[in-house]
C-alpha cells in the first residue's frame, strides 16, 4: 500500500504530460482545485502530469460538462472560470523541454559544444528510472555527446543527468519524451587539461600598460613580479614592517589579487589567446608574511598605516586592501581601528579605498550541512551575530565589497564530473564566505558586490578543491600558473578595476566622484524575496548581504543612446542646502515601458574615533516634482540643521515640511538608510509615464547636517546621476546632450547658506 501511494505521487507519465498556454484572467488556483498535478508554470503556462488515465478521464469529465452548456436553472457552465481561461490544450513537446537561456545559447554563431543539466520524468517505479536514464544516456552517445554523471533520488523522485552535446543534435535528444527539462550550464572558459598544465607559451602576450595609466595600490601579500600575467604593470613595490625583508610574494595571495585587478576574467583572457594591456599600473607594498599574516612583532595598524602612504607617494589614486582582521568582528556602536585609520588617510590623501567584508566560516554560522544548507544558508548567515564585518572593513569613506556566487555547478574543472557536488547558492546569490553588514550607525555596508566564489556539499561536507566554484587567478609558487580561491578579498580587486577604470577615462575626477560613478554603475540583487518579514526588514536584509549591487565599468564610465549619465563636484556649507534642476527628457512622457532614476552621492567628512557621532556631519539627498524652485527653497529652508533620523524607515517625506506631499519621490533606499554613510546611492523605477504637469520640474535637493564640523566649514561632495530609459523606447541621451555637455555636469541652481 505504501509503494502505490508513493507511485502515485511521484509516477509520471510523459505520454500524459500537458501544457495548458494561459488567457489573461487565468489563476493557478483554479488548476490546484481541480485537483491537477502541477509540476512547471509560468504567468502563460501551466505545465500539468496526469498520473493515470482514471484522473486523465476525469479531466475529460469535466470537458464535458463545461461543453455541454448550463445545466437547467443555472446561468454559466460547470466549471466555467477554470475552462474560460485556457487558451489552448497541447502534448508536452521538444520546444518546452528547453529553458528560454539553453535556446538563447543554442541561437550563438560560435558555439557548438554545449553542457546540460537534463532532468527526467520519473515513472514512480525505480527499475524503470534506471532505465530512462539508459535510453537518455544512449541519445546523447548516439549525437556524438558524452555523459559526465547521472544521479538518481528516487525518493523525491528526481533523475537527472550532466551532458556535453554538440548545439545541433539538441533538438534531436529533446525529442526523447522522458526528458522534462534541459538547460545550460555554463562551461568553463579553459577545458581541464589546459586549466591544470597551462604553459608560459600558453599565456598571452600581456603589454606594458600605458605610461599615462593609473596607478592603483595592491597592500598585501606581495606580488609575483616575475609572473607574465603581473609583471609588465608592476611600477614599484616595497616591504613594509619589522621582518619582511623581501617585496616579493611568499604566500601568493597579493599575486592572485593583481590578476584579477589587471584582467578581471583571467580565464577568458587565456582563452581568447589576444595580446592583452591592463588598462592601470600597481605598486605592491607588502605587509603579509609568507603565512598571510602580519609579523607578530608589529601593530597591524601602523604597518597598515605606512602602507598606504607609501602607495600614495608612488602615485596611487586607488588603493586595494584585500586584508581583514578576523579576530573583531564589526559590533556597533564605535568604529575599529584600522578602519578609522583608513578613513583618515583616504580623506588627507585624498585616495580611492576598496577593502573587502572580509571571510566568514559557514561551518560557525550553518545548524548543518547538508543539501538544503545549499539554498538556506543565507537566511543563517543574516541572522548570525558574528558574522559581522572586519576591520578595516567598516571605513566609511571606503567602497567595501562584499561577495556573491556565480557557480551554477561544479566539476566542470576537475577529473570527475560529479552530479552529488551541489553548489552553495545561485548565480548573484550572496556567497556563503561573505560577512553581514550593516556597518557603523547602520550605514549601508557593504556598498557593492562581486565574484567571491562558494563551497559545495557532498555528503554533510562542504567541499572547497574545486576551481569552477572558486574565483581563478595568477599562481605565485612555482609548479603552475593558476590557482584558485574563495573569498571577498578576491571580490575587491574586481571592484578596484571598475574604480581604475573611472580613472583611465577620467583622470581629474576626484575621489569622491569615482566613488559615486562606482556607486551609480551597480545592478541590483533582487534577493529579498527569499527573507520573511516585512518588506522593510526584508530590504534590511538585502542591503545587509548585497548592498546596491554589481558594478561593472561600462556602466560606470559610459553614457548611452538610453542611459545618460550626470555629473557634480561641488562643496557645500555646513548646514547648508544645494538644490540641482534635473532635466527630464520628454521619453519619460511617452506611454509603455520602463525609466527610471539613480542618484549616487559621495563625500569624505573628517571623522573621530572616539566619538559616538563618527562622521563630523552627514549629508542627504531627496528628489523633488512639480514645485517652483522657490517653494523648494521655502520648503527646506525652514529645516535648517535638523537632522531627519527620526523619520520612518519607509518614508521618503522629511518629518517638518509634510506640505511638499506628493512633490517627494520616494526613491530606494529611504533616506534613513542611505544617509548614514558617506557613499549613497538612490533609485527610483517609474512603471508608468510621468506626468509633465506633475513631475517638471524635478529638483535635487541636496543637504548638510552639522554633528560637530567647525561653523563656517564646506564640505566638498561629488553627485553621479543616471536617467534611464528601456531601450524599446524612444532614447534620450540626443536630447539631454543637445541641453548640458556630456559627460554632462550640472551646475547648483540655488544653494542655501545658513
Amino acid at each position: 500500500m505504501e509503494f502505490s501511494q508513493r507511485s502515485s505521487v511521484l509516477g509520471i507519465d510523459p505520454k500524459l504530460v500537458l501544457v495548458f498556454d494561459l488567457g489573461p484572467t487565468a489563476s493557478i488556483e483554479d488548476f490546484r482545485r481541480a485537483d491537477l498535478q502541477i509540476v512547471d508554470s509560468s504567468e502563460k503556462q501551466v505545465v500539468v502530469a496526469f498520473a493515470d488515465d482514471p484522473e486523465l478521464a476525469a479531466f475529460h469529465e469535466r470537458l464535458d460538462s463545461y461543453t455541454a452548456g448550463p445545466p437547467e436553472g443555472q446561468k454559466s457552465e460547470p466549471h466555467a472560470s477554470f475552462f474560460d481561461a485556457i487558451d489552448a490544450l497541447r502534448p508536452y513537446g521538444p520546444d518546452d523541454r528547453l529553458t528560454p537561456e539553453l535556446k538563447e545559447a543554442m541561437s550563438q554563431p560560435l558555439t557548438d559544444r554545449l553542457r546540460l543539466d537534463i532532468e527526467c520524468w520519473h515513472p514512480g517505479d525505480n527499475s524503470l528510472a534506471i532505465e530512462w536514464l539508459g535510453e537518455v544516456a544512449a541519445g546523447v552517445e548516439e549525437g556524438g555527446g558524452s555523459v559526465a554523471d547521472t544521479l538518481a533520488q528516487h525518493g523525491v523522485g528526481l533523475l537527472l543527468m550532466r551532458a556535453y552535446m554538440p548545439v545541433d543534435r539538441v533538438m534531436e535528444l529533446a525529442q526523447i519524451d522522458v526528458i522534462a527539462r534541459m538547460d545550460i550550464l555554463p562551461s568553463p572558459a579553459l577545458p581541464v587539461p589546459v586549466f591544470h598544465s597551462l604553459s608560459v607559451e600558453d599565456l598571452p602576450p600581456v603589454l606594458a600598460p600605458d605610461s599615462d595609466s593609473p596607478i592603483v595600490g595592491i597592500i598585501d601579500s606581495g606580488v609575483a613580479s616575475g609572473h607574465q600575467l603581473v609583471g609588465p604593470a608592476v611600477f614599484a613595490s616595497d616591504a613594509i614592517g619589522t621582518g619582511l625583508s623581501e617585496d616579493q610574494d611568499e604566500h601568493g595571495h597579493g599575486t592572485m589579487v593583481a590578476s584579477l585587478l589587471l584582467h578581471g576574467d583571467v580565464q577568458k583572457v587565456i582563452a581568447r589567446g589576444l595580446p592583452t594591456r591592463p588598462l592601470c599600473r600597481i605598486v605592491s607594498a607588502r605587509v603579509l608574511d609568507s603565512d598571510n599574516q602580519f609579523p607578530v612583532d608589529d601593530l597591524w595598524e601602523r604597518d597598515l598605516a605606512e602602507a598606504v602612504e607609501w602607495c600614495s607617494r608612488h602615485g596611487a589614486k586607488i588603493i586595494n586592501l584585500s586584508i581583514g582582521d578576523e579576530r573583531s568582528p564589526f559590533a556597533p556602536p564605535r568604529q575599529m581601528s584600522a578602519a578609522a585609520i583608513v578613513d583618515d588617510l583616504a580623506r588627507s590623501l585624498g585616495i580611492v579605498t576598496i577593502v573587502p567584508t572580509g571571510n566568514s566560516r559557514p561551518a560557525d554560522y550553518l545548524p548543518s550541512v547538508d543539501e538544503a544548507a545549499t539554498q538556506t544558508y543565507p537566511v543563517s548567515l543574516y541572522g548570525n551575530g558574528q558574522s559581522g564585518i572586519l576591520d578595516p572593513g567598516t571605513s566609511v569613506l571606503s567602497l567595501t565589497v562584499g561577495g556573491v556566487t556565480d557557480a551554477a555547478a561544479s566539476g566542470g574543472q576537475s577529473a570527475r564530473e560529479r552530479l552529488t557536488t551541489l553548489p552553495m547558492g545561485q548565480p548573484g546569490w550572496p556567497s556563503p564566505i561573505t560577512r553581514r553588514g550593516l556597518g557603523l550607525g547602520d550605514s549601508v555596508k557593504p556598498e557593492v558586490v562581486e565574484h567571491a566564489g562558494t563551497l559545495g556539499v557532498e555528503n554533510g561536507q562542504l567541499v572547497r578543491s574545486d576551481p569552477e566554484l572558486g574565483v581563478v587567478g595568477a599562481r605565485a609558487e612555482a609548479g603552475a600558473l593558476l590557482t584558485w580561491g574563495i573569498g571577498t578579498s578576491y571580490a575587491a580587486p574586481l571592484v578596484s578595476r571598475v574604480a581604475a577604470a573611472v580613472v583611465a577615462r577620467f583622470p581629474d575626477f576626484r575621489p569622491e566622484l569615482v566613488r559615486a560613478l562606482v556607486l551609480l554603475s551597480s545592478d541590483r540583487v533582487d534577493f529579498a524575496e527569499n527573507f520573511e518579514g516585512k518588506p522593510a526588514d526584508r530590504a534590511r536584509a538585502e542591503l545587509s548581504l548585497l548592498g546596491h549591487g554589481r558594478p561593472s565599468i561600462a556602466r560606470a564610465i559610459e553614457s548611452t543612446s538610453h542611459r545618460t549619465i550626470l555629473v557634480a563636484n561641488d562643496e557645500i556649507p555646513i548646514n547648508g542646502v544645494h538644490v540641482f534642476e534635473i532635466p527630464v527628457a520628454s521619453t519619460f512622457f511617452g506611454r509603455g515601458g520602463q525609466r527610471g532614476i539613480d542618484i549616487s552621492l559621495a563625500f569624505s567628512p573628517p571623522t573621530r574615533v572616539r566619538r559616538l557621532d563618527y562622521m563630523a556631519s552627514k549629508m542627504e539627498f531627496h528628489l523633488v516634482r512639480g514645485l517652483p524652485v522657490e517653494g523648494v527653497v521655502e520648503v527646506f529652508s525652514k529645516i535648517q540643521g535638523m537632522d531627519l533620523e527620526d523619520a520612518s524607515d519607509d518614508d521618503d517625506t522629511p518629518p517638518t515640511p509634510s506640505q511638499l506631499g506628493r512633490h517627494i519621490i520616494q526613491l530606494e533606499p529611504s533616506t534613513k538608510a542611505r544617509s548614514r554613510g558617506a557613499n549613497q546611492l538612490g533609485r527610483k523605477k517609474f512603471g508608468q509615464r510621468l506626468d509633465p504637469d506633475l513631475d517638471t520640474p524635478m529638483f535635487l535637493v541636496v543637504r548638510n547636517v552639522n554633528r560637530w564640523d567647525v561653523e563656517g566649514n564646506f564640505q566638498p561632495y561629488s553627485l553621479a546621476i543616471a536617467l534611464w530609459r528601456d531601450e524599446q523606447h524612444a532614447e534620450l541621451h540626443s536630447e539631454l546632450a543637445a541641453q548640458l555637455e556630456a559627460v554632462i555636469e550640472l551646475p547648483v541652481e540655488i544653494e542655501i547658506e545658513f
